[in-house]
C-alpha cells in the first residue's frame, strides 16, 4: 500500500471510532472494580500478546485477500491493491466491536448500545466508498473501483479480525466468570 493510503486510513478508520468510544457509556462495572497496582505497567504482557495478536489477523486478513484477488481473481497493481486496502479499512472498523468487555454479551453490550459508535462506523463506510467511487480521490490514492467478485473478498476477509476476537473475547468472558464461580464457591466452603 502507499503511504497516503495509509494515512487515509488512519484519519479514517482510526479517529472516528476511538472518538465514538470515548463518549459512550462504558461498562457498569469498570467502577467496581479494583485500581490496577501502580507499579504495573499501563501495557502489560497479557496487552502485548494482544497487540501482536491482533497485528498477526489483520496481516494474514489483508495478505489473505491480496491472495485470494491475485490468485484467484487474478487482479493485478491497483485492482490488487485497493482490495488489501479496503479489506484493511473495514477490517478496522469492524474491529471497534471488540472493543466489549469480554463478560458482556456478542450482540447487546456497551459498544453496540453506543450510537456514536454507530454513526462513527456509518460515516467512515461513506468516507470509504467516496474514496472509492469518487474519481477525484480514487485517483489521488490510486484505487479503482472494485468489481462484484472482489467486494466478497473484501466482506469476507474483512470480518475475519472481528470473528477472532469475539471467538477471544468469548473464552476470555468464559474464564473469568468460571473463576468468579469457583472463588464464590471456594468462599462458602
Amino acid at each position: 500500500m502507499l503511504p497516503l493510503q495509509i494515512l487515509f486510513l488512519n484519519l479514517v478508520t482510526d479517529v472516528f471510532p476511538a472518538l465514538a468510544l470515548g463518549v459512550g457509556e462504558g461498562d457498569e462495572g469498570t467502577m467496581r472494580r479494583p485500581p490496577r497496582d501502580p507499579s504495573e505497567p499501563v501495557l502489560s504482557r497479557r496487552h502485548w500478546i494482544g497487540i501482536g495478536g491482533y497485528g498477526l489477523v489483520f496481516s494474514g486478513a489483508v495478505l489473505g485477500a491480496l491472495f485470494w484477488a491475485t490468485q484467484g481473481l487474478g487482479l493485478e497493481g491497483e485492482a490488487a491493491i485497493t482490495v488489501s486496502f479496503l479489506t484493511l479499512a473495514f477490517g478496522q472498523l469492524w474491529h471497534v466491536f471488540n472493543m466489549r468487555q469480554p463478560e458482556s454479551g456478542v450482540l447487546v453490550n456497551e459498544v453496540t448500545r453506543n450510537r456514536y459508535v454507530w454513526a462513527a462506523v456509518g460515516f467512515c463506510e461513506l468516507l470509504l466508498f467516496g474514496a472509492v467511487y469518487l474519481p477525484g480521490v480514487a485517483g489521488v490514492l490510486e484505487i479503482q473501483p472494485p468489481g462484484a467478485d472482489a467486494w466478497t473478498i473484501i466482506a469476507l476477509m474483512s470480518l475475519v479480525p472481528l470473528a477472532v476476537g469475539q471467538g477471544v473475547l468469548g473464552v476470555r468472558g468464559y474464564l473469568r466468570v468460571s473463576s468468579e464461580k469457583r472463588t464464590a464457591v471456594d468462599s462458602l466452603r
